[in-house]
Formats: C-alpha cells, structure tokens, sequence
C-alpha cells in the first residue's frame, strides 16, 4: 500500500506590516529523523538552502522545542544537520525588512485609495513611484507593506494576510489586485496564467494621433542597437515575439493624446514599445521616449533639467485602468475599476486649459 503523504499547509504572505514574522512547524510521523535543513526547506520555500543555513545559524532565529514528543527528548546542539524526532515543534523568527536611518518615510497606508473589496478580494488604486513589493533599494515602504498596515488597523488578527496577484512598474498607476485567502489567490492565480483576465489601460502619449483608434500587431523582442540591455523593440528578423495591442482615443489636447489600450498578449514593455513603434511614446517613459542616454542618466546621475523638460512628466504616464475578472467565490464577472490617477489626469487638463 503506497504511503500517505501527509498535506503540507501552504503558507500565506509574510505581514510586512510587524517587525518580526514567525511560524512554528510540528514534525510529522513521517519526518522523524529528518535533518533540521531539509525541513525547514520544504515549509520555508522563499529562501534557499543556503539561506536556511544562515537563519539556522543566526542566535534566536530558529528553536527546536521538545513539544509533543513522547519522550521529550533533550535537544542536542542546534545546527542544520540536527535529526528531527516526531512531534517536536520548530520556530522560526525571522525580522521584517527595514529602512536604512536615513530613507524617507513612505507614504501613509490610510491614504490608500481602495477601489474594491470584499471577504475574498481587496484592490487599491496604486499610486505611481512605489514598488509592488520589496525589493534591492526598496525594502520598506512597498505596496504590499502598505496594504498589510492597512488589513491589520481595519481587521485585526486574520489567519491570512493579503498577497499579490500580479505586478505592476515602479511608475505605473492603477488597479493593484491583492487576494484576501488562499483560495482566492489560487482561483485568480489560475485566470492571470491561462489569460482570461481582460486589462485595460490609459497612457497619455506625445503627439495627436490622426485615426480615432486601431490594431497594432508587431512582433517584440529584446532591441538590437540599444546598450540598455533591457530595452525591447519591434523585430522585424523574424525573432520577435507576436504582439497585439488594440487602442482608441479618449480625450485630445494640443500635442498629446489619451488613449485606451487593450492587449491581447504580455510581452514585456508591449504597450510602451507598440506606442513607440506608432511615433507616440508615453509622456514620460525615461526609456522610449527619452532614449539610452536618458534613461541611463535617471539611474545613475539623475535626470538633468532638460531632460525633465522633455519628459514632460516625472513618471511613465500609463495608468492601469480597468481589470476583468471572474470572481472567485461566485464566478460572477466582476469588474476592477481605478480613475485615472491625479497626476496624469492634472497634466492632462493643464493642457486643455492653455489651448
């Protein structure tokens, strides 16, 4: 008879929002006599085996406790090779990432601007300038920092905490989707990965399109006269990637155009580069409007005020507009909707004022 495997419960996003995070994991039947590594690794996934080695090591950070053992043996000296004994309990204590001294302070999480929620779901509209999550740099101060802040002061204690169903740029605004459970996660998890999700966004762009909308369908693949190594471009060598991207005008002002755009596939940077491909580059996109040695400068130097001056804006203007999603407890078509950020949308009517 094939042996049970006993279900391993899957472990939910870290709350960024407490100094510390900790977890306590029971050693089952079928685990006596594992190493102290090996287990940690199978509950632990988002550190690698040598950064369970370094938390093993570090003073506080894991503990082995005699807990249900039935002979409640004594725990011998604590390192990665220790053999586990069915029933014993190991905790795990692990700080949150912090901000250097210095760093500024980030935005404050009840500033948030939620444009959904309901027991399974919550969605903020994201300002520009922060990152989804933490990152090299960025360690507090993220999104998902702010949304966990956020759940605790509304909600309090809740078995699970909010986690990201996708990802947005740095610089770019509008519906951030987050799951309030396990299941949700998984059910919109599931609908991202087989493309079934209807995205809809808004970008401001230089120049006044002549046609009220249109189809754009020109492979993509990664640029190949750019020094930025990340840039992508349209390939006509037959090595790009096919692409579509369908859009309309929304509003016009003197010398730019907003502009709806639906795409029907995710290459990376698809909407900046079919933009650009068109001779309209976003208002502000450092990379396919200002060019290599624009975008270059903003990350090493900093922008110079001519370049700022030809940006017209201090970020990207696209703005992730609208999402589409079966909701994952009822399956009901449930449409995520996030106004055009302040930002955009003031320089969008500077524009049409000094027509």
């Amino acid at each position: 008879m094939p042996r049970r495997l006993k279900k391993k419960k899957r472990q939910g996003q870290r709350d960024l929002s407490q100094e510390f995070q900790e977890w306590t994991f029971e050693v089952g039947a079928d685990e006596h006599g594992n190493r102290l590594d090996k287990f940690l690794h199978q509950r632990i996934s988002w550190r690698s085996r040598q950064g369970i080695q370094n938390l093993v090591a570090e003073e506080g950070a894991v503990q082995v406790v005699p807990g249900k053992d039935p002979q409640q043996a004594t725990i011998g000296l604590l390192r990665v090779s220790l053999r586990l004994r069915t029933g014993q309990f190991v905790m795990v204590r692990q700080p949150n990432p912090k901000p250097p001294p210095d760093a500024p302070i980030g935005p404050d999480p009840s500033n948030l601007e939620v444009v959904y929620e309901d027991p399974w779901l919550l969605a903020v509209n994201k300002p520009p300038h922060i990152s989804v999550h933490p990152s090299h740099g960025h360690l507090t101060g993220s999104l998902i920092h702010l949304i966990h802040e956020r759940h605790r002061a509304v909600w309090g204690e809740t078995e699970d905490m909010p986690t990201l169903c996708h990802r947005l740029d740095r610089e770019t605004s509008g519906v951030l989707l987050t799951a309030k459970t396990q299941f949700s996660r998984t059910q919109v998890g599931m609908q991202f990965e087989a493309r079934e999700i209807n995205k809809t966004y808004q970008a401001l762009v230089v120049g006044e399109m002549q046609q009220e909308s249109g189809v754009i369908e020109l492979p993509i693949g990664r640029a190949l006269n750019s020094t930025v190594r990340l840039r992508m471009g349209v390939r006509e060598d037959g090595e790009g990637s096919a692409s579509k991207t369908v859009w309309q005008v929304l509003d016009r002002a003197p010398g730019h155009t907003l502009v709806k755009l639906e795409p029907h596939t995710g290459r990376t940077h698809q909407l900046r580069v079919h933009l650009e491909a068109l001779g309209h580059p976003i208002v502000g996109d450092k990379l396919y409007l200002g060019g290599d040695d624009v975008f270059v400068r903003s990350v090493e130097h900093g922008l110079t005020d001519l370049d700022r001056e030809f940006l017209q804006m201090d970020r990207q203007a696209l703005h992730n507009w609208k999402l589409e999603i079966s909701h994952p407890e009822s399956g009901e078509a449930t449409l995520l909707e996030a106004p055009l950020y302040h930002d955009i949308a003031d320089f969008l009517a500077a524009l049409k004022a000094g027509s």
